[in-house]
């Protein structure tokens, strides 16, 4: 099976989540292609799509609108899976409101969408632009202050967790390398 992991990122940290997601599958019996969704020519020959965005303003990045609009009709077609990234999960009702707000459903109900997640990111304040700090400052709940907040808030085995019922949906199965199950 040939899986498409087509992210949009600002600053790494959903690349990086890409990445890992893209390494989860390599252990089942997919072919993967990881990649940034504006060096996307084609999602020709996928036979599903894992999408993810960083949440910047509530939004999903421009880079992930356009990738959608340019491919919608073939990736209505297939399978579909989407994360998002945002700060906002810390928050006690964050995944809840993230699903409810940061999600285009109007959009993604036309498409075949089997999961959608809500994963934590990665917050250097000094690495943010002023307007992405004046956002995160009106919008964050404020039980953490900025200048506490620098952290990697990922949480990668909720990732794996995610990644792998994906392989389950997909009816992925397992690759064991016999070398290593035979010196055991």
């Amino acid at each position: 099976m040939k899986i498409l992991v087509a992210y949009a990122t600002a600053h790494g940290s959903t690349a990086e989540v890409a990445q890992f997601i893209g390494r989860v599958f390599s252990t089942y019996n997919a072919d993967v292609t990881v990649a940034n969704v504006i060096d996307i020519q084609s999602v020709e020959g996928y036979d599903a799509y894992v999408l993810g965005s960083a949440i910047h303003a509530g939004l999903w990045l421009q880079d992930m609108c356009l990738f959608m609009d340019r491919f919608e009709e073939a990736l209505k077609s297939k399978p579909s899976y989407f994360w998002v990234s945002c700060i906002r999960a810390l928050e006690d009702d964050g995944r809840k409101h993230a699903l409810k707000y940061y999600f285009d459903n109007k959009l993604l109900e036309s498409f075949d969408l089997r999961k959608q997640a809500v994963f934590t990111g990665k917050l250097n304040v000094n690495a943010i632009t002023r307007h992405e700090q004046w956002f995160l400052v009106a919008n964050y709940d404020g039980k953490l202050t900025t200048g506490n907040i620098n952290h990697d808030y990922r949480d990668w085995k909720a990732i794996a967790a995610w990644a792998n019922g994906v392989a389950n949906d997909l009816e992925l199965v397992p690759v064991f390398d016999p070398v290593q199950t035979e010196t055991m």
